[in-house]
């Protein structure tokens, strides 16, 4: 284990870890003042990047109060650590049951720097539990997740409330004139834009945003 110093960090509870052009400017960023970095191997890193898993309490004593912020009196973070496999690095911060809760990626040019410096580090054989698999679309962008989302959201709200003009509507535009029932489209809908979101449904959303925001 060795201390990193002054980087920046983009810790996020969501499912997936977005990388640093990803982020957002609504996004709560944070100043590490001073961080501890522990060396594991890469099947380790590949599963704390995709699930949500715990720790031993011994590990958690290891990195207690071990990090800061940069502030006016150096706020300690309880249990926030940087892993890497010398390839990429990832930031975790643990509860004090030591559960995966927030999790970032660092700034690409801030990487680079602290991968020149793991390469000094011996591999720890950090045991940890798995508790869910954490599924992404890992092929979609930040910006065509909420774009997904929001489409999904109000096809489903659409459904709900029998609008179902605004459902035809769609399905049209993406497969022309179809006599099918308003369910078959809805399901058809729904499962191809969770299995197969594209440039295609870009328009859709487009048109929708637009008209919902013209009519609040």
């Amino acid at each position: 284990m060795l201390n990193v110093y002054d980087i920046i960090l983009n810790l996020s509870d969501s499912m997936r870890i977005y990388e640093s052009f990803e982020w957002d400017n609504k996004d709560d960023i944070e100043h590490i003042k001073k961080i501890p970095m522990i060396r594991v191997d890469t099947d380790t890193l590949f599963d704390m990047a995709n699930s949500t898993f715990v720790v031993t309490k011994d590990f958690l004593e290891n990195i207690y109060n071990k990090s800061e912020l940069y502030n006016s009196y150096s706020k300690k973070i309880e249990y926030l650590s940087l892993f890497t496999d010398t390839y990429r690095v990832i930031a975790v911060e643990f509860d004090d049951t030591g559960k995966s809760l927030f999790k970032s990626y660092l700034l690409l040019d801030e990487e680079d720097e602290v991968l020149d410096l793991s390469n000094d580090l011996k591999v720890t054989n950090l045991k940890y539990n798995i508790i869910s698999i954490n599924k992404s679309d890992s092929f979609l962008t930040r910006c065509e997740l909420l774009k997904k989302r929001y489409l999904l959201n109000e096809i489903k709200s659409s459904y709900k409330n029998k609008n179902y003009e605004k459902i035809n509507y769609i399905y049209e535009e993406i497969n022309n004139y179809s006599n099918k029932s308003i369910e078959e489209k809805y399901d058809e809908l729904i499962n191809d834009i969770n299995s197969n979101y594209s440039s295609k449904y870009e328009s859709i959303y487009d048109i929708l945003n637009y008209k919902n925001k013209t009519t609040n």
